[in-house]
């Protein structure tokens, strides 16, 4: 296997935050906050990775002056794309000389391999990596299927920072299971907060990373990916593009589409498909006849918000189960309008 190639020129210490979190934790809308109160001058840049297969979270985030974005799908950052994630950064950084990184590694992968690429000597002189910022739903602490998975336990051993998003859906029962959590945390962490929305504190990127932290099941770091394959790569699409592909991975399956231009949706029964579906995560940008809409869900709730038009339309949803994928296809098409 060929190496990445290395970032070239004069690039010193960049300031770089990985955002952690479980899947539906807020990431994303955290991400687009922090973009959105930027400093007008400075130049960031953004790689998004995520479980399914065709590349969705990048599109959820809004565009920004000063920000260049770069997505890799179809795996896990701190795994099976791990070549595809040094060769993605290394082009970002080449070509936007940023002056801040943010890393979004998919939300159940093992990131750890990321903290430890990130301060090796690859990047030594390059990278300035601070605090590891990890979200999470309190909500979710009562689940022993989310609290006692091994991706969300190392997200949670290699966090400086933990943050309770969506706390203005709690109750006083979620805000002291998070309390309990941060007291409980061993080395201590460097800062704990309740958000709503995704509003992280731009503050938090400048807190130094505890190079101590180790995660707490290392020996599930999966092994490299096989030489030759490839998660970087766009599939080509035309008007006429429909197209399914399946994964399966850390306990999870995914069903993701790429849907041509050609194809509009009605946006109430797209809605009412995806509120009768059982998911754990759902996200997408589709072509609907009310326009282009964001869908941004999980477990029962979806959000709609504009969105800028794509080459096509994209939908992801991830399950602890397999899913129904032969009857969400028909129900799509009896939501197209004709």
């Amino acid at each position: 296997m060929n190496p990445a190639p290395q970032p070239s020129g004069s690039f010193h210490q960049i300031p770089t935050t990985v955002v952690t979190g479980f899947l539906g934790a807020g990431k994303t809308t955290a991400i687009n906050h922090l973009l959105s109160i930027k400093p007008p001058m400075e130049r960031w840049a953004v790689l998004v990775n995520e479980f399914g297969k065709i590349g969705v979270d990048g599109a959820l985030l809004a565009p920004h002056s000063g920000v260049s974005i770069r997505e890799i799908a179809g795996g896990c950052l701190c795994c099976t794309a791990g070549q595809a994630f040094e060769v993605g950064l290394n082009r970002l950084i080449r070509e936007t000389d940023p002056d801040r990184i943010l890393i979004e590694p998919t939300g159940i992968g093992h990131p750890m391999k990321i903290i430890r690429t990130l301060l090796g000597p690859y990047y030594r002189g390059v990278l300035d990596l601070k605090a590891t910022i990890t979200l999470l739903d309190a909500r979710k602490l009562a689940d022993a299927r989310y609290r006692e998975h091994p991706s969300f336990q190392d997200q949670l051993s290699i966090a400086d920072v933990l943050v309770a998003n969506k706390a203005e859906c709690y109750t006083p029962a979620d805000r002291e299971a998070f309390l309990e959590l941060v007291a409980t945390s061993h080395p201590p962490k460097l800062a704990h907060a309740f958000i709503s929305f995704g509003r992280l504190d731009m503050a938090l990127l400048e807190l130094p990373r505890t190079l101590e932290r180790m995660a707490a099941a290392p020996e599930t770091l999966p092994r490299p990916r096989p030489e030759g394959e490839t998660h970087d790569e766009r599939e080509a699409v035309s008007a006429e593009t429909w197209r399914l592909h399946e994964g399966a991975g850390k306990g999870y399956c995914s069903a993701s589409w790429l849907i041509g231009n050609r194809y509009q949706f009605s946006r109430e029964e797209l809605s009412a498909l995806l509120l009768s579906l059982p998911f754990t995560r759902v996200k997408g940008v589709m072509q609907c006849r009310e326009g282009w809409l964001k869908i941004n869900g999980g477990e029962g709730e979806i959000a709609f918000s504009a969105a800028t038009p794509l080459e096509c339309s994209r939908l992801e949803l991830i399950e602890r189960t397999p899913l129904p994928c032969k009857e969400i296809e028909r129900r799509l098409r009896e939501a197209l309008v004709i």
